[in-house]
């Protein structure tokens, strides 16, 4: 019996042992790091007494390399194999073994977990199995940054909104004895009788603090295989809190704090309990044996700096090499050698733009560069690894906003990679309504994971998709070397033969000098009157803000909008 026939003539409650769950997690060819909302909501639905399965897409082919491999390509990482060094083997056919995982687990409920990257890829899952009468729930970022347009598509009866721990289960029950979700809060459905699309009220906020200890057996062991540093670490994820503090325009976790404040849910930030993390902490440490754990928090130093010496004496027992992710003005030298004596083993910040007026008015980044400097010179002190995160194709960016970024990562004293990401437009952002309103990106537009393409059309004086597309090759570059090889490498930006080889040439100097292939490698670093990466905290280099920030007033005024 096919599933289509036995979900019709089935009229009977299923009991939950015999009730399977098949969570789908659409995701980019090999972003590594299992996910921790599925891990999580394996370990509730199992509590529960449901059968749960998992299809994970990760390591299928897609359309572009890799992130971390394209992260390679452009400097951005140091070298490792995927086969070799990872353990993993791709795969080809994702419809078909999707289909065929189908007709053999027989699931009872589907639940997608859906970021927009990996919207299309969700549906061209859901196409495949169309054919299938299975009840569904996608749920995740995507959904609820966009709820009209998820619910809109003709594959989709039922999505999630907010956090889906308690939708899950809700979900699952009443899949389970036939009910008919209206009871379930947080979810948006269309009702099978008269296909209205039902918008049921968000849910509370989740208890994060009752502890919520993910279950990561259903992913393949070789996801858990990360590069770190020139190293592979055996990685796991960890939440210490939920949720972000700042308002950055080109983030969506601002929407989270908006929706939750909009529904009178209360404050979306929460911070997990020191005995609860322990808790998890070990957990996670005592089942999987991890080499290195990853702080997913959107700013994991963005807290009382009372709260980050109390983690610090929590996360003594452990001392497991860690990596998170923070912005450099909430750092201290006491905080920052503290968290390297407990294994803090990098630090990714983020500077987005290098121009001060485009960054606070723009990004509603409100830290002077002056600021953000300072802070660096502490950074580079404490000895902790770092990289700089960079932004280029972001709205209203010129050229020579660019270069001011290089100029001022100039000055930045320590660091052992850049990476370099080009602006996506996700739903939910403020920067995404402002491409939407000047006509820089249809309204409808799915926005996709890409290193390689802007997905904005601007016109001059901005950045166009190939401007970008050759500052993409020689952003480190630009960073690393002097003023005096820039015309070179003005040249290296062209894709044709000259180019490659002018381009190969310093790739090969920075590479062997500078990247490295360990983090702890000793590195050669340029001067040349102040140019260059810098040497030592006494080198100098001028700034100049004469660059206009070519965006309209009106443009500023909804960029800078409490949303």
């Amino acid at each position: 019996m096919c599933i289509r026939d036995r979900h019709v003539v089935e009229n009977i409650m299923k009991d939950k042992k015999s009730f399977k769950i098949l969570l789908v997690y659409p995701n980019l060819t090999m972003m590594l790091v299992p996910s921790l909302a599925i891990g999580i909501f394996t370990n509730l639905l199992k509590k529960e007494g449901y059968i749960v399965d998992l299809f994970d897409t990760t390591h299928y082919v897609s359309e572009e390399n890799s992130s971390p491999q394209n992260r390679v390509k452009y400097l951005q990482a140091r070298e490792f194999s995927d086969t070799n060094d990872l353990g993993v083997r791709i795969k080809t056919n994702l419809l078909e073994d999707f289909r065929q995982k189908i007709m053999d687990y027989q699931p009872d409920l589907l639940i997608y977990s859906v970021v927009e990257d990996c919207f299309n890829q969700t549906l061209s899952l859901m196409e495949q199995i169309s054919d299938l009468d299975i009840p569904h729930l996608v749920g995740g970022v995507y959904p609820t940054a966009a709820p009209e347009n998820c619910i809109g598509n003709d594959l989709i009866t039922c999505i999630g909104l907010g956090e889906g721990e308690h939708i899950i289960l809700d979900m699952a029950e009443d899949v389970r004895s036939r009910k008919d979700y209206k009871r379930i809060n947080g979810i948006w459905f269309k009702d099978k009788s008269t296909g209205e699309i039902v918008k049921n009220p968000r849910g509370p906020l989740v208890a994060i603090n009752k502890g919520q200890e993910p279950d990561f057996s259903l992913f393949d062991e070789s996801r858990f295989n990360r590069p770190m540093g020139g190293r592979i670490f055996r990685t796991m994820p960890i939440e210490s809190y939920r949720g972000c503090p700042f308002t950055c325009t080109y983030c969506n976790s601002p929407m989270q704090v908006s929706l939750a404040r909009e529904a009178e849910l209360g404050n979306f930030l929460r911070t997990k309990k020191m005995d609860v993390l322990r808790d998890e902490i070990a957990h996670t440490v005592q089942l999987y044996n991890p080499e290195f754990l990853y702080f997913i928090d959107d700013s994991f130093t963005a807290r009382k700096k009372s709260d980050i010496f109390d983690f610090c004496d929590m996360y003594e027992e452990f001392k497991i090499p860690f990596w998170f992710n923070t912005r450099p003005e909430t750092c201290t030298m006491d905080m920052l050698k503290r968290l390297k004596e407990v294994g803090a083993y990098r630090i990714s910040f983020g500077i987005e733009s290098g121009n001060e007026q485009f960054r606070r008015k723009v990004l509603t980044r409100n830290v002077s560069n002056q600021d953000l400097k300072s802070a660096f010179d502490v950074i580079a002190q404490s000895g902790v690894a770092f990289s700089l995160n960079l932004i280029i194709g972001l709205p209203g960016e010129t050229r020579e906003l660019v270069m001011d970024t290089v100029e001022f990562c100039k000055t930045i004293y320590g660091f052992d990679t850049v990476t370099v990401s080009i602006f996506t437009p996700y739903a939910g952002t403020v920067l995404r309504d402002v491409a939407v309103n000047n006509g820089w990106l249809d309204q409808n537009h799915i926005t996709t994971h890409t290193t390689t393409k802007s997905q904005l059309n601007m016109p001059e004086p901005y950045l166009s998709s190939q401007d970008i597309d050759e500052l993409m090759r020689v952003m480190p570059l630009y960073i690393y070397f002097p003023k005096s090889e820039w015309p070179n490498l003005k040249r290296a930006e062209i894709n044709d033969d000259q180019g490659n080889e002018i381009l190969n040439h310093y790739s090969d100097i920075y590479t062997r000098d500078f990247l490295k292939q360990n983090q702890d490698d000793s590195k050669v670093w340029v001067i040349d009157g102040g140019t260059g990466c810098k040497s030592n905290p006494k080198d100098s280099f001028v700034l100049t803000y004469d660059s206009p920030v070519r965006i309209t007033d009106d443009e500023l005024v909804m960029l800078t909008m409490q949303r």
